[in-house]
């Protein structure tokens, strides 16, 4: 809030300090010129499209997907009956736009995301936390990028039962805070590299003392081992089969146990233990027998109540997931239709940062109107801020400088009232709509 309002001129031709003045407060103009400063990006002359507003505009293209590059460019640089950003009143071609994103990379976006992360763990830490604990989720989804030569070589085509997938896709693992729904770690990668693999690049992201909490997927001792070795701690589902040797029983479905480390990764990691503790609680929900492991031993700190009911928080990722497919890009989680635009695996990547810093700053002004106004943050509706959000960030471009910062105070208030009402979520595993079992009909060739 306190930027707001400040300095920053308003469409008089001056691009080189140009903002998104809705997200002023939250993304602050020295991480970009950081980010660039550091990835060497920044404009050595005078253009159009200075590396700037190349970064806002990748961040827009996140903000309002269903918009065309082109339309992007016209609402950011031209307000009706206000004026341009460009002396000449004519926005930059796409082969301008083209031409400044890839001056620009995605280094910059992905230093800037970091900056941003490292922001939100100084600032909402204690929000995001349980029992001092910062509580995440980790899971993966993949998302299709356009068919071109240049992604089929970077991200792969899936396999399918008629052969090969119509799209390539690229893969992408998501550390998600489960009290707030922030992004605070992404990898994005091949189709063909598995989300096990990919989780241990996640470990330089995950901060000490947090807790991860795990879909049964990532089950590797390496992986589990390399949490506790980060002085953090981790919960996952246990895989059937999966037994250790009891060691103290704590409570109804509640033991301590031993689980033997495999001989194959300790050859290759000889430093390793041959055993590890663990606490293992039992649970059954809905008839249906889970166990959790844990290495949250102590049961009076952390009751198996609590640790069952802290597990159910990991569809929190879930949900944070589905904003981002199904609403912030407008995209039907039937068709699973392509969310970006480049033919080029760099393009992809960049949009793939400014899409995730997009998430974080509508997150983060809801997570500001929660705090503010004294209201469940997970309550309030992201569809109905996400458009109240973009309906201000037209009427901020257009506002003289002093209305700002009421305006804001407007935003925040409104996002609070966007209530929906508390209910108990079902997530059950099934197929909504079965796929056709027609044959394919292919064409006949030509007599």
């Amino acid at each position: 809030m306190s930027s707001i309002g400040d300095a920053f001129p308003k469409l008089e031709g001056w691009v080189q300090s140009f903002t998104i003045e809705v997200f002023a407060s939250v993304l602050q103009p020295e991480w970009i010129e950081q980010a660039l400063a550091v990835s060497g990006r920044k404009t050595q002359r005078v253009r159009k499209m200075t590396a700037r507003f190349t970064v806002w505009l990748v961040v827009a293209m996140g903000f309002y997907r269903n918009l065309s590059i082109q339309n992007i460019l016209s609402r950011l640089g031209t307000i009706f009956g206000v004026g341009s950003l460009w002396l000449s009143g004519e926005a930059p071609t796409s082969a301008s736009a083209v031409e400044a994103r890839d001056r620009v990379g995605f280094g910059p976006l992905r230093e800037i995301f970091e900056r941003f992360r490292l922001w939100l763990l100084e600032t909402r830490r204690e929000a995001m936390s349980w029992k001092g604990h910062l509580v995440l989720a980790l899971d993966g989804t993949t998302f299709k990028v356009p068919d071109s030569p240049e992604n089929r070589r970077r991200f792969g085509l899936p396999g399918a039962s008629r052969g090969r997938a119509a799209f390539p896709q690229m893969r992408a693992l998501f550390l998600i805070s489960t009290k707030l729904r922030l992004i605070l770690g992404a990898v994005f990668a091949p189709y063909g590299r598995g989300e096990a693999t990919l989780a241990l690049r996640m470990l330089a992201w995950i901060p000490c003392g947090a807790l991860v909490v795990l879909d049964r997927n990532f089950n590797s001792w390496l992986f589990l081992l390399g949490i506790r070795d980060l002085g953090s701690h981790f919960l996952i589902r246990a895989r059937r089969g999966m037994a250790g040797k009891g060691l103290e029983v704590l409570g109804p479905g509640d033991h301590l146990v031993e689980m033997k480390i495999p001989r194959a990764l300790r050859r290759q990691l000889p430093s390793l233990s041959k055993t590890i503790v663990v606490r293992e609680v039992s649970a059954r929900i809905k008839g249906k027998p889970f166990r959790y492991f844990t290495s949250l031993l102590d049961p009076a700190l952390y009751s198996a109540t609590e640790i069952v009911r802290l597990y159910a928080e990991r569809w929190q990722e879930e949900t944070a997931l589905d904003e981002i497919k199904t609403h912030q890009c407008g995209a039907t989680t039937v068709n699973r239709p392509v969310i970006f635009r480049c033919k080029t695996s760099r393009r992809v990547l960049q949009e793939a940062y400014g899409l995730v810093l997009a998430y974080n700053l509508i997150r983060s002004l809801m997570a500001e109107a929660a705090l503010k106004h004294e209201v469940p943050l997970l309550r309030i509706s992201f569809v109905d801020s996400l458009e109240r959000i973009r309906s201000a960030a037209l009427l901020m471009a257009a506002a003289p400088t002093r209305s700002l910062p009421a305006i804001f105070k407007d935003l925040l208030h409104s996002i609070a009232r966007c209530l929906v009402p508390q209910r108990q979520r079902d997530n059950p595993r099934v197929v909504c709509i079965k796929m056709s079992a027609y044959l394919l009909n292919k064409k006949r060739k030509a007599s």
